[in-house]
């Protein structure tokens, strides 16, 4: 930053217009409107229909899928937000939490479909695939941090809608909507000087001895940092559509250190340790990216 500035200043500005233009309109009115529907019956309906699937699968109660719902529907980082509220309000403990957290910290269909496939590769069915991918291996996922004890979840009485609870709502919103700006503004900026000073180069050549591109591992780099930024540079390097679709699988499930950062921002209310939130977000890559193999080799 001191040595370049003014790469820090644009790259900074450019992560605050990507947040402004895409991210800030997809998910605020998600947080608002998640946040009010807890003060419903909403949230306790939906568990009770899938109650008997979250329980058999994950040892957790039915606001598990609801979470994930709510999730698949928006993307990162909503599912931990949703996740942190309900530890917050005593729906859930905060074991029950770290379980949730397993699978229901997803990428959205706009941004995968939207923006990777039909955006970046220019395919509607890579975003497909991968989506399948990335929701499915979610799901696997939290099987292996299954609760094992009690899966009983107290349900709050609802509160009235008031003026009160949509002022709470709005400004809580706004303060989680703006924390998410900033991280995402802050990596792009990290991401944007890392590449300018060349630091990727090195295990890219390292790499490039075992036949693989040095543009793909600085792809693959730059999306374990900023998932949008390590896709938008595969999409640049020409490589096949097989190897995209597992790639990506494995970034988009991955999330990359910047999703990590806006979502433990929410999941440090139930003390979770950051070690088993990059745990449980590397098998969800790993098992998203087998699923994608196993496509990919099939058809």
């Amino acid at each position: 930053m001191v040595i370049t500035p003014m790469t820090a200043i644009s790259a900074f500005g450019q992560g605050v217009i990507i947040w402004a233009t895409k991210i800030l309109p997809a998910l605020l009115p998600f947080f608002v409107l998640t946040t009010l529907l807890s003060y419903t019956t909403f949230t306790s309906t939906v568990g009770k229909w899938l109650s008997p699937i979250t329980n058999k699968l994950y040892g957790v109660g039915g606001v598990a899928g609801y979470v994930y719902l709510m999730s698949i529907m928006s993307g990162y980082p909503v599912g931990a937000k949703l996740t942190a509220d309900l530890y917050r309000k005593d729906i859930i403990t905060s074991p029950q939490a770290i379980s949730i957290s397993a699978f229901t910290s997803t990428s959205g269909p706009l941004f995968v479909i939207g923006t990777v496939g039909v955006g970046f590769f220019g395919s509607q069915k890579i975003g497909i695939i991968v989506l399948i991918t990335h929701l499915l291996g979610a799901l696997i996922n939290g099987i292996f941090y299954r609760q094992k004890c009690n899966s009983n979840t107290h349900i709050l009485g609802v509160k009235p809608i008031t003026r009160n609870v949509l002022n709470d709502s709005m400004a809580s919103s706004i303060a989680s909507i703006m924390t998410v700006g900033g991280f995402i503004a802050i990596f792009y900026m990290i991401l944007q000087l890392l590449l300018s000073i060349g630091i990727f180069n090195i295990p890219a050549l390292l790499f490039a001895k075992i036949g693989i591109s040095p543009d793909i591992t600085i792809g693959i780099m730059s999306g374990l940092i900023e998932v949008t930024s390590g896709a938008l540079a595969l999409s640049q390097c020409h490589i096949g559509s097989d190897l995209a679709i597992v790639l990506l699988s494995f970034l988009v499930s991955f999330g990359g250190i910047s999703i990590h950062a806006q979502a433990y921002c929410f999941l440090k209310d139930f003390d979770m340790p950051y070690y088993k939130f990059l745990l449980q977000k590397l098998t969800h890559a790993l098992i998203s990216a087998a699923l994608a193999f196993i496509i990919v080799l099939v058809f």
